[in-house]
Order: structure tokens, then C-alpha cells, then sequence
């Protein structure tokens, strides 16, 4: 039955009813809100190299000729330069993952070998519980972390193994948290980073690594309090810092997703004054976030935005930077221009993807005997769509 058969009188009452429930925390949420509103600061901005790297998105990448399916990953940054390429069959086991990571090997994906080199690691399947989900051929899931494994590999090759000649902010497209990795290993990439900035700092060349999401927990659960009380209302770009508390009442996730090496830190030198024993340094962040508006007009978008944890004295210089790179937006306004054109670079388009398709064609048909051949290929183009191909003609 539709929702006009029923007494609609009825429904509204429930629904307000139910929202009574919901009230405090939406007063809850303005008081936050009114909390950030007494830190916000106008951002001043910088000129600099703005960098970023894209991984073009799995739905634009996947082939198929059913019943074979190959997952494209591909990470390209706003330069143009291919970073790392890989294509993953759907029957792909965990094992065969290693293959990324052997010299000499035809699947070899160079900056995540290098990577899993830099961490003692013979295998790629040591990175990640998530990457189980392979065997069998049935998870996503499993394929969305090796993608986002991948896109830390190019992030972290970025930084080590690059010469930048002049001041530079690298952009993640994301947020600078990760689930994909073990917790016990990505302190260690955090370090390596660390050290990779210090190296470059000694030749007197400074690396700022950001992260830019298009949403996240915080901004969606704070966006109504944001708006009722015109935080970010500004005619100017401004910027605020969520404070830890905060962060945290807005996930479900553990500590992990929050902690840094910073908070743990900070955290064990309390426990030690009171003669307690110290936390295990296990986290998978090493951002702190804010809530940033680089438009100039008071409804302009406000993103978030991660900050490494030790570089967040820097924020003003940081997202300064940052500003001026996201005011040349486009196609969308003040967001930054770099992920931008690295999405644009990373992106199958429609031509591109039929090329592929005959590639997967090609390789699908090579062990056949012509006739064969010949009838897969007229199922391949007989058995279309012929309904939406004559209304697509019409």
C-alpha cells in the first residue's frame, strides 16, 4: 500500500514523537558547534607546488566478459605520471597478491614492493587481515583494500624515494586514517614518512601532506548545527581544528581510527604520572582533522581536511597553501584543483574502457580454435542489449 492509504495524521505523529527522542542530541550537536564557532580562523594564502594522486574509481575500471571479470587499479597523479597500474581477476587468491612484490615478476607494482621492502615484508597478503577476503573470489571488499593499499604505497613512494626540488603539499584523496593495514604496521609507515619529511627538511625543502574528503562522519553528523549556527558564515576562507572529543562522538569506529602517534603519546606520559602502565602504540591515523571553508562567500562548501598529526602547528602556512590551489576548482568550486586533475587523468573514459574490452576479448580467445572464436564472438555481438540498442537508435 502506498504511504497516501494510511492515515497520514497517524505517521506525522509518530515521527514527531520519535524526533523528541532525537532533539538533545541535535542540541547536543549545536553546542558543539557553537564550541567550533569561537576557533575559527581566516586562512591567509600561500603559493606552493600542490601535488596529488588519484585512484581511478573501481566501478570505471571493471571488465568483463562474463563469466571473467578484471578489476583495473590504477593510480595517477595531477602531473599526468602513471604511478602504479594493476588489473585483478575476480578468481584472483590472496597468494597471488605476492606476485606485486617479487623482482622480476610481470605483475611486479613497484612502489608497493618497495614499500613492503622498507618494512621487512616478503608478502603481500602480511599487509592486511582484509585482503582474506579474496580467496574465493567473492569480496569487494578485499579488492577496495588492496586499491586503497596501493593508493598508500604511491602516497608513501611520493615521499621517500622523490626528490622535490621546492616546497611541496601532497594531496591524499581521502582522508590521512586507514582500516586496510594491520595495526601493528602502520606506526611504522608513519615513521618512515616522518623520516622521509625530516630528510627532505634538512635540504631545506618542506612536505605537508593533507588530506581531502568530500565527506566524512564529522561533517555529516555536524552539518545541521554547522548551519543553525552559521559557523562558517564567513566572507572569507576560514578554517577550524575538531578537537579530539568531538571527533570521537561523532564514530562508531575503535580508538584506532582516532588515535596518533601524538594522542598515544601524550596519553602514556598521564598514565606514567599516575604509575600505570603504558598503552600499546597500535593506531591507523595519522591525521587530525578540520573543517575547512576555501571559498570566500558565506555558503560556500566546507570540506574536511586531515592534517599530519606533527605538521598541525603548521595549519595556518598549510591550509594557506591549500587555499589557493582549491579557489582554481572545477568543475567542483573550492575543492582542490590538484585531486582534480588527478581524477581527470585517472579516469577510464567510455572509448578507453571498449578498448579494454577487446583486450579482455583478445586474451579470452587466444587458446580457442577459430570456430570457436568465431562463436564467442557472435554472441559477443548478437547477444547485446538489442531492446536498449533500438530505443538508444530511436
Amino acid at each position: 500500500m502506498a504511504l497516501a492509504d494510511y492515515d497520514l495524521d497517524e505517521v506525522k505523529k509518530r515521527i514527531y514523537e520519535a524526533y523528541q527522542k532525537e532533539n538533545p542530541i541535535i542540541e547536543e550537536f549545536r553546542e558543539y558547534a557553537r564550541a567550533l564557532a569561537s576557533h575559527v580562523k581566516p586562512i591567509r594564502p600561500y603559493s606552493v607546488n600542490a601535488v596529488s594522486f588519484v585512484s581511478s574509481d573501481g566501478g570505471d575500471n571493471r571488465l568483463f566478459f562474463n563469466p571473467a571479470v578484471i578489476e583495473l587499479v590504477r593510480v595517477v597523479d595531477s602531473r599526468g605520471n602513471q604511478c602504479a597500474v594493476d588489473a585483478i581477476a575476480s578468481n584472483t587468491l590472496i597468494k597471488d597478491l605476492n606476485e606485486r612484490v617479487k623482482t622480476g615478476s610481470p605483475l611486479l607494482v613497484e612502489p608497493l614492493k618497495r614499500m613492503c621492502e622498507d618494512l621487512n615484508i616478503q608478502e603481500v597478503e602480511q599487509l592486511s587481515y582484509l585482503l582474506s577476503g579474496l580467496e574465493g573470489g567473492k569480496s569487494t571488499g578485499a579488492i577496495r583494500c588492496y586499491r586503497d593499499i596501493v593508493e598508500w604505497a604511491v602516497l608513501y613512494d611520493l615521499i621517500i624515494n622523490y626528490e622535490w626540488g621546492n616546497d611541496t603539499i601532497i594531496v591524499r584523496d581521502g582522508l590521512l586514517r586507514t582500516k586496510s593495514f594491520k595495526r601493528e604496521l602502520f606506526p611504522k609507515i608513519d615513521a618512515k614518512i616522518r623520516e622521509g619529511i625530516e630528510k627532505h627538511k634538512r635540504k631545506n625543502v618542506n612536505i605537508f601532506i593533507v588530506g581531502v574528503a568530500k565527506q566524512s562522519a564529522v561533517l555529516s553528523r555536524l552539518a545541521v548545527a554547522l548551519e543553525l549556527e552559521g559557523v562558517f558564515h564567513k566572507t572569507y576562507p576560514c578554517y577550524a581544528k575538531v578537537p579530539n572529543d568531538i571527533e570521537e562522538k561523532c564514530y562508531n569506529y575503535d580508538r584506532t581510527w582516532l588515535d596518533t602517534y601524538e594522542s598515544i603519546h601524550s596519553e602514556n606520559q598521564i598514565r606514567e604520572k599516575k604509575g600505570e602502565h603504558e598503552k600499546s602504540y597500535l593506531y591507523q591515523s595519522m591525521g587530525q582533522m578540520f573543517l575547512v571553508k576555501f571559498g570566500d562567500r558565506p555558503f560556500d562548501p566546507v570540506w574536511p581536511v586531515d592534517i599530519t598529526s606533527w605538521q598541525v602547528p603548521d595549519a595556518d602556512r598549510i591550509l594557506g597553501q591549500l587555499t589557493v590551489d582549491a579557489q582554481q576548482g572545477f568543475p567542483i568550486p573550492d575543492y582542490p584543483m590538484c585531486i582534480q586533475k588527478a581524477h581527470d587523468y585517472a579516469k577510464v573514459n567510455g572509448i578507453e574502457v571498449s578498448i579494454l574490452q577487446d583486450i579482455l576479448f583478445e586474451g579470452i580467445t587466444q587458446n580457442l580454435n577459430d570456430q570457436e572464436k568465431e562463436r564467442v564472438l557472435r554472441m559477443k555481438y548478437l547477444g547485446e542489449d538489442l531492446a536498449s540498442r533500438r530505443y538508444k537508435n530511436a
